[in-house]
């Protein structure tokens, strides 16, 4: 077996730990990746101690394996950023995406926020049940799903609340339509069993151009999503620029 560095010769980190020999004469227990003569990249530790034996200077090196430990701590991580019933990012990983988003994107790129909040969702769980209602959240998510993409972002963040996150060229913002017919597709007619369930979705959409404070966005596509609710209508979108675009 051959491991090589990852990084380069001249990586902060490495000149760190080289540096650790040089004047302390050890380190222990440094997170290292190593790539495999197969080409493959394998998180190790890394334990060296610099020892004189007989006039001449010698590393000693422990190499452990950390690739079982970093598998665990993904599935810890993924599993703290999921919704468990839906399989979608829930709150915690949608808060993480918009903060980035909202004050770090490409130069040209706007940012849209699409707070959707289902209609008649209470009759169903009311009529049918909860897990005939989990059944529907599944069902509303796996839709989702066909908007997400590198620009689009989709989260279950609430009981029957979702969001769709997603960026644009400035000079290309979604329109009205384009969103009511993701709403109208997202509550299309659903087949559970043999009960055809039928939901609504109020949308409020609010877009903008520049950095802006990710919890303003979201209180004003919460404020959308109300308006759109008041209209009584089933399907509904509310959109509107919030920095004066």
């Amino acid at each position: 077996m051959y491991l090589d560095t990852v990084r380069s010769l001249d990586d902060p980190e490495r000149l760190r730990r080289l540096h650790e020999l040089e004047t302390v004469g050890l380190y222990q227990l440094e997170e290292v990746d190593l790539r495999h003569s197969s080409g493959r990249v394998i998180p190790t530790l890394i334990s060296t101690q610099r020892r004189t034996i007989n006039g001449e200077r010698l590393d000693i090196e422990i190499i452990i394996d950390n690739s079982e430990r970093k598998a665990v701590e993904r599935r810890i991580l993924e599993a703290a950023y999921t919704d468990v019933v839906t399989g979608l990012p829930n709150r915690a990983a949608f808060d993480h995406r918009l903060r980035n988003l909202s004050t770090q994107r490409p130069s040209g790129q706007g940012l849209a926020l699409a707070y959707i909040d289902l209609n008649g969702f209470k009759s169903v769980n009311d009529r049918y049940g909860h897990l005939v209602g989990d059944r529907v959240l599944r069902g509303v998510a796996e839709r989702l799903r066909a908007y997400v993409d590198p620009q689009h972002f989709a989260a279950r963040i609430g009981g029957d609340e979702f969001v769709l996150l997603s960026t644009f060229p400035r000079d290309e913002p979604p329109t009205a339509a384009e969103l009511q017919a993701i709403a109208e597709a997202i509550c299309a007619v659903m087949l559970v069993d043999d009960s055809r369930i039928t939901i609504g979705a109020a949308l409020g959409v609010a877009l903008t151009g520049e950095a802006v404070d990710a919890d303003a966005l979201l209180r004003r596509a919460d404020i959308l999503m109300y308006a759109a609710k008041a209209t009584g209508r089933a399907v509904a979108v509310d959109l509107k620029w919030i920095d004066g675009t």
